[in-house]
């Protein structure tokens, strides 16, 4: 009885800490709001132009559906690659502004009322708030705007959900919660450390 206790409350420190752990990995990130630069209206004159932008990324807060899962349990996001280019305005600086072409967005997300920057290295997330299982199927109008507030052509960009994206694949090889492949692998060494006790 003893040895059992023990191995009981390690599986509980264990668990303790990785429920901890997931709590303090939520971290979204907020949007940038894209600022036009007056200076600059006076000798740039020259739109960006935005490429046909890759499928995004989908993930999601409840980890149940295809995709990546989200750091936050209650909470999803959509992160839409930063393609566009300038003559004048660096990647990181030049705005996205987002409205809705067909279909219904995923129940719980706003698009930003402003043009945004990318957040996330050289992507564009936009949040929403809850989990669902509603299948992801929209089309966004996707315009770049430089420094100067110059406009490029509109990109549509059809969002939906896709088993076969490479982080839907690597996800599925993966396992679904790290929290269980903590608990299990505490077991694992709590019946071995039994077994060597064993008279």
């Amino acid at each position: 009885m003893k040895m059992n206790r023990v191995g009981l409350f390690s599986i509980s420190v264990v668990v303790v800490a990785a429920l901890h752990a997931d709590a303090r990995a939520c971290k979204p990130l907020g949007q940038v709001e894209h600022m036009i630069v007056a200076a600059m209206q006076e000798t740039d004159r020259t739109p960006p132009t935005l490429p046909i932008i890759p499928p995004p990324e989908i993930h999601y807060g409840d980890g149940a559906s295809s995709g990546c899962g989200s750091d936050c349990p209650d909470r999803g996001f959509i992160q839409i690659p930063a393609v566009a280019t300038d003559d004048m305005t660096p990647p990181e600086k030049i705005g996205y502004r987002f409205t809705l072409a067909a279909g219904d967005l995923v129940p719980g997300l706003t698009l930003p009322a402003t043009a945004v920057d990318p957040n996330i290295g050289d992507a564009v997330s936009l949040y929403w708030n809850g989990t669902t299982g509603r299948p992801v199927d929209f089309t966004l109008q996707v315009v770049a705007i430089d420094l100067a507030g110059n406009e490029s052509a509109p990109q549509s960009l059809h969002i939906v959900e896709d088993t076969s994206h490479n982080c839907a694949v690597a996800r599925g090889r993966a396992s679904h919660s790290p929290l269980a492949w903590v608990m299990l692998m505490a077991l694992v060494g709590s019946a071995a450390f039994r077994r060597r006790k064993k008279p």
